[in-house]
């Protein structure tokens, strides 16, 4: 694996650093709770813009045909300031699944790329798991020239600002089928509510939901392997948010104790808080490192693929709760208090622990895939 960045990537991390620096990390995080869908519309605006929403879409279907190493790279950088855009749900999740069905509906992948269309993976539903291949209580049954979708999902991320879904329902004699509905569609309900990072979910009703017969992507084992794949890279882009956002937490301590001062001195000094921000950086380094494995198996052998990412998913986890937990605690008082970038930092790491798969899931995968 190469680990000196290429021209495109330095250019790709400059701006997304710069964008991240002059909007203001706390600033931005607070107007973002104030918007009904969650979504700033002009800060996406401002990401189509720069290329960003077109990086790991294929060239024929409009994008840049950039790989996993530079959505990670750009991933990184958008950790480290606090963004919540739906990047990783609709631009590496679901166009992935989009890119790789192909069909009618390849087309939304323009709009993901231009900004214009913003897709959210319909998949989980009441007492799940992070199932990914059980069957779905959600079913499809063909109507006419298309298909009728009846049923529930839950905590479905971004789904408020979403323009359409990728929705898996099980449909008789195919299994798990995927289809994309539009968001405005008649039978579609929607109760939406914030997560603890400010980010909006959703739980979605589908009652007599009909769409065409191009709105079907793929069914079965294709739908399955479809779901895994784009997951895996879903974990993957969290994984690189959370080491950007655990090195935003080094910066902040760091500084903190330098400018902090009890009994006349900066509480740096403390030998006891010198050893939780070494605990913080050897668990920060211990993430990025797991990042790369997880790169460079993205494309090899199923086992071995699994094994990588659950293990980045697993160390990044363990390593988020120590950097959030000494983060806060060397603030005090002031590291759970609003106007401390910590406190954000706090939520996100927990946010992002829990998304594709949390600590508990991903040790039970990596157990499964050595036997």
């Amino acid at each position: 694996m190469n680990f000196d960045y290429s021209e495109m990537q330095q250019m790709l991390l400059d701006s997304a650093e710069r964008l991240m620096k002059e909007r203001g990390q706390v600033e931005k995080w607070r107007e973002r709770r104030h918007i009904d869908n969650g979504l700033d519309a002009d800060g996406w605006a401002q990401f189509a813009e720069l290329g960003w929403l077109m990086l790991p879409i294929p060239e024929e279907a409009g994008g840049l045909g950039g790989t996993m190493e530079d959505v990670a790279l750009l991933n990184i950088a958008l950790g480290k300031g606090l963004a919540t855009e739906p990047y990783i749900n609709s631009v590496v999740l679901c166009a992935h699944i989009l890119a790789q069905a192909g069909g009618a509906q390849e087309a939304l992948l323009g709009g993901i790329a231009g900004g214009e269309a913003l897709v959210a993976l319909a998949h989980a539903e009441i007492g799940d798991r992070y199932d990914i291949d059980t069957p779905r209580a959600t079913t499809a049954v063909h109507d006419g020239n298309g298909y009728r979708i009846d049923g529930a999902k839950s905590v479905i991320f971004d789904a408020p600002s979403a323009t359409h879904f990728i929705v898996s329902a099980d449909l008789a004699d195919a299994g798990t089928s995927l289809f994309v509905v539009d968001a405005g569609a008649a039978g579609l309900g929607l109760s939406s509510y914030p997560l603890v990072d400010g980010t909006r979910a959703a739980d979605l009703r589908f009652e007599g939901v009909t769409v065409d017969a191009d709105a079907l992507l793929a069914s079965g084992a294709e739908a399955t392997d479809l779901l895994f794949a784009a997951t895996d890279r879903a974990a993957i882009a969290a994984v690189a948010q959370a080491v950007g956002s655990m090195e935003a937490c080094l910066d902040l301590c760091s500084a903190y104790m330098k400018e902090r001062k009890q009994f006349g001195q900066p509480i740096g000094n403390f030998q006891s808080l010198q050893h939780m921000i070494v605990d913080m950086l050897v668990a920060t380094h211990q993430s990025r490192s797991a990042l790369y494995g997880a790169l460079a198996s993205l494309d090899g052998e199923a086992q071995a693929r699994i094994r990588a990412i659950s293990a980045a998913k697993v160390v990044m986890g363990e390593a988020s709760q120590l950097v959030m937990r000494h983060g806060v605690q060397i603030h005090g008082g002031y590291g759970v208090t609003d106007e401390y970038a910590i406190s954000h930092h706090y939520r996100r790491l927990l946010s992002l622990e829990k998304a594709y798969g949390d600590i508990e899931y991903h040790v039970a995968r990596l157990a499964a895939a050595h036997h």
